[in-house]
């Protein structure tokens, strides 16, 4: 009975040693990350869903002080420098809440609201 005990007792110990210090490895996706814009569509969900309430479906809302975007002059990197850093002026940041190819598809989009 003892030597019963103390197998049981060694292959508990065993097993469950086994399992000691294994931990699961992420998944790596094999997926190369793009900086491309997103498809103007899906830009366009991205500004209704982030940036309309203030500049307006269109672009001339101009609510919290936002600026008409239908008469815009920045070039693209103005706009996108804007749209991760925000300004003094009430926009705020969205590099934090966006990832890249979403800002620079808003990025054009924003271009296909001028006049």
């Amino acid at each position: 009975m003892v030597l019963r005990t103390s197998a049981g007792i060694l292959l508990s110990v065993c097993l469950l040693s086994a399992g000691c210090g294994e931990t699961e490895k992420p998944e790596v996706s094999s997926k190369p990350v793009s900086n491309e814009p997103i498809p103007l569509e899906d830009a366009r969900a991205v500004y209704t869903l982030n940036c309309a309430s203030c500049h307006g479906p269109d672009g001339t809302l101009q609510a919290s002080n936002a600026k008409d975007l239908s008469i815009s002059t920045l070039d693209e990197k103005a706009i996108e420098k804007m749209i991760r850093k925000g300004n003094d002026k009430g926009m705020m940041p969205y590099e934090d809440m966006l990832s890249t190819p979403e800002i620079k598809g808003l990025v054009k989009f924003v271009q296909t609201l001028r006049k």
